[in-house]
């Protein structure tokens, strides 16, 4: 049928044609997206099925990786919901190539299972720089670019599934939303780090325990309240 699908969504205050907003409507600020069930490879390894192998870039070509794809120790899997778990400390998926930002917006819509505990998990990481995203616990989460800014969130619910989005802008401040609500400094900290350094990351899952991802949006700048606002509806939606 004609238009089957196509007419105008409408969100914020804005319509959009042919569809939903989605996070291709950040156009050139979006870097990398890892779409909820979809692009997702897998195998079976002895008899662990659905184990991933890949999880691929959506908007440009740096697709996830596991370390191995016959161990099992290494591999998140893919949930029968659509879900990535992580569910060892070993499980990881590593970029093809290493991010490098000064300006960043990184959002997941994730969830800690029900039974775990939301403690020193490394959500981003670059094994060598030491830069990671990170939640340190139920109502705190830090970054660290050479040194480490802690930031004071709403509370994490395990078995509650939640947004959390890292940001810094062009004149380095950094800020950290959950649930689309800034978090706010912790112990005085300037939550400022010159944006002539930037934060290097290679990686996501290691460790992050019991977790479940359902999607990634990495944009190479700050994006602004109306987009945040769009992007966090959008996510919200996602399983």
């Amino acid at each position: 049928m004609l238009g089957l699908g196509v007419g105008f969504y409408k969100l914020a205050g804005n319509d959009y044609p042919f569809g939903e907003w989605n996070p291709l409507l950040l156009e050139d600020k979006l870097a990398n997206w890892y779409q909820f069930n979809t692009g997702i490879s897998t195998t079976t390894v002895g008899e662990s099925t659905n184990q991933i192998t890949r999880w691929s870039d959506q908007k440009g070509d740096n697709s996830l990786t596991p370390t191995a794809t016959d161990n099992t120790a290494v591999m998140p899997k893919l949930e029968s919901d659509g879900t990535v778990f992580f569910n060892g400390s070993g499980d990881t998926l590593e970029f093809n190539s290493d991010l490098s930002f000064g300006k960043f917006s990184i959002y997941i819509k994730m969830n800690f299972k029900s039974d775990s505990a939301v403690s020193n998990d490394d959500l981003f990481e670059h094994a060598s720089s030491g830069d990671f995203l990170k939640l340190a616990n139920p109502t705190q989460a830090r970054i660290k670019i050479g040194t480490r800014h802690d930031f004071t969130i709403g509370e994490i619910i395990e078995g509650t599934p939640f947004v959390i989005g890292f940001e810094r802008a062009a004149d380095g401040s950094l800020a950290v939303y959950k649930d689309n609500v800034a978090g706010t400094a912790a112990d005085g900290d300037s939550l400022n780090v010159a944006i002539s350094t930037t934060i290097d990351l290679d990686r996501i899952g290691k460790p992050v325990n019991n977790s479940y991802w359902s999607e990634i949006v990495i944009c190479n700048d700050i994006i602004t309240a109306s987009e945040r606002d769009n992007l966090y509806a959008y996510l919200s939606n996602v399983k």
